[in-house]
C-alpha cells in the first residue's frame, strides 16, 4: 500500500547527463543509466544517492547506489572507489536539487478539478465538508471531520479520527489513530540549496508513516520525507504545537510535550520522555528511555538511559549543580 501513494520518478537518465545538469565531473562510468535518487541506505544499484556529511561515510561502504553525488573535499577521504561511479562537485546538495527537479518536475501538482483513484470504506464517516483528493483510501470506521483534506496520496486505516481543518497528503496512517484540530501532515519539508544568489528548492518526494495508536495534538506539523519517510512509530503521542522536520524518526512509545521542535533526519529512540519547547537539532541519534527536560536545547548524541536538561543540554546532575553554583554566585555579588 505505501507503494500506491509515494510518488514515482519521472523517467531514467545517462550519468554524463546528469552530471551536465549538476555541473559535476565525472569519475567512473559516465554511460550508467540512473533511474532514481535514493539515500545511502535504501539505494539500489540502478539509483544515484547523496553524500554530503562525513558522519555518513560508514553507510557509503555498505551502500548499493550505482552512483554518488559528492564534495571534491569528502571523496578525497573515500576508499574503496574501484567499480563505483560517483559526481563530484563544489556543492554536493545544490547538484542533488538540480537531480531532483530532472526526476520529479512535476511532484506537487495536482489537477483540483479531477480528483481520482478514492476508495472509502461505507463504514466511515466523512463530513461534507471535507475535501477528498486524488489517491486517497480509508479504511474501516475512520471518521474525517469539518473542512479538513485529505490527499493527495493517503492511506487512512481502521478506526481512525481525524479532527476539523486538518490536512494530510502524502501519508500512510495505521489503524487507531487520532490526528486533533488544525494538524498540518504530509508537506514539504525545509528543503533549499543556495546557488551563490538564490534559494533553490530541493523537491520533497517522501512520505510521512504513522503507526498504529499514534495520538497527534492540535495545530501541530509533520513533514514528509525528503526521500522516503519521516516516521511516527506505533504508540507515539504528540502534544500540541509540535514540528517534526523531514526524515526523522519517532521511536515506540516516545511522548513529546507541546512547543517541541524535532530538526531534519534525528532519530529518537523507544520510550523517550521530552519536555515543552525543546528544541533538538538535525541528523541525531537520542537512544531508548532518555528524558529530556523543558526547554532544553539538544545538540549532540544522547545516550540510552540518560537524563538531560538545559540549553545546551547536559546531564541532569551536572546541570542542577550548575544552577547551584551559578545561584550562589549571585548571591555573592548582590
Amino acid at each position: 500500500m505505501i507503494n500506491k501513494i509515494t510518488v514515482k520518478p519521472s523517467g531514467s537518465f545517462k550519468l554524463k547527463f546528469l552530471a551536465s545538469i549538476a555541473k559535476a565531473d565525472i569519475y567512473g562510468n559516465k554511460n550508467l543509466t540512473i533511474k532514481g535518487v535514493n539515500t545511502l541506505s535504501l539505494a539500489s544499484s540502478y539509483e544515484i544517492a547523496l553524500l554530503d556529511n562525513i558522519k555518513y561515510i560508514n553507510k557509503f561502504y555498505t551502500s548499493n547506489a550505482a552512483a554518488y553525488i559528492i564534495s571534491k573535499s569528502l571523496y578525497t577521504k573515500l576508499k574503496e572507489l574501484e567499480k563505483k561511479s560517483f559526481l563530484v562537485c563544489d556543492n554536493p546538495y545544490l547538484s542533488y536539487a538540480y537531480i531532483l527537479n530532472h526526476f520529479y518536475p512535476d511532484h506537487n501538482q495536482i489537477d483540483l478539478n479531477n480528483f481520482t483513484n478514492i476508495n472509502i470504506d461505507k463504514s466511515s464517516k466523512i463530513s461534507k465538508n471535507a475535501l477528498i483528493k486524488s489517491n486517497v483510501t480509508i479504511g474501516k470506521n475512520s471518521l474525517v471531520n469539518s473542512f479538513s483534506s485529505i490527499g493527495p496520496n493517503v492511506y487512512i486505516g481502521d478506526d481512525c479520527h481525524i479532527g476539523n481543518n486538518v490536512n494530510i497528503s502524502n501519508t500512510f496512517m495505521d489503524s487507531n489513530v487520532v490526528i486533533q484540530d488544525g494538524t498540518v501532515i504530509g508537506e514539504d519539508g525545509f528543503g533549499y540549496a543556495y546557488d551563490g544568489k538564490k534559494y533553490i528548492k530541493v523537491p520533497q518526494v517522501g512520505i510521512v508513516k504513522i503507526g498504529k495508536n499514534v495520538e497527534v495534538g492540535a495545530n501541530c506539523t509533520i513533514d514528509r520525507g525528503s526521500i522516503n519517510f519521516t516516521e511516527i512509530c506505533e504508540g507515539v503521542k504528540l502534544d500540541n504545537l509540535v514540528h517534526i522536520a523531514h526524515n526523522v524518526v519517532i521511536n515506540e512509545n516516545t511522548m513529546i510535550a507541546g512547543q517541541t521542535g524535532v530538526a531534519g533526519s534525528t532519530i529518537i529512540g523507544r520510550n523517550v520522555l521530552i519536555g515543552g519547547q525543546v528544541g533538538i537539532a538535525g541528523h541525531l541519534l537520542i537512544g531508548d528511555n532518555v528524558q529530556i527536560g523543558a526547554q532544553a536545547g539538544v545538540t549532540k548524541n544522547i545516550k540510552k538511559e540518560t537524563k538531560i536538561s538545559g540549553t545546551p543540554a547536559v546531564n541532569l546532575n551536572t546541570y542542577l549543580k550548575q544552577a547551584v553554583y551559578l545561584n550562589k554566585m549571585v548571591k555573592k555579588n548582590d
